[in-house]
């Protein structure tokens, strides 16, 4: 199977990165790089409030995070 490697995960990173330098005035939030989480069918994966979601893209996960954002406002 592809690694999450090849399915967007850097990019993934580099967005949420950017949206958390954009609209996390507050520091609310803090984004970290992971190891692999064994999901390889179904990754990227990303973990928002403790909870997991898989078959991310930069799109889907960078919408996650902003509405979380908006929840701890």
């Amino acid at each position: 199977g592809k690694s999450c490697g090849s399915r967007f995960s850097p990019y993934i990173l580099k967005r949420l990165l950017a949206e958390k330098a954009k609209y996390d005035t507050g520091n609310v939030s803090t984004i970290e790089e992971c190891l692999c989480q064994g999901r390889c069918n179904t990754g990227p994966t990303i973990v928002i409030d403790s909870v997991l979601t898989d078959k991310m893209d930069p799109v889907k996960a960078s919408q996650l995070y902003l509405d979380s954002l908006k929840k701890q406002k």
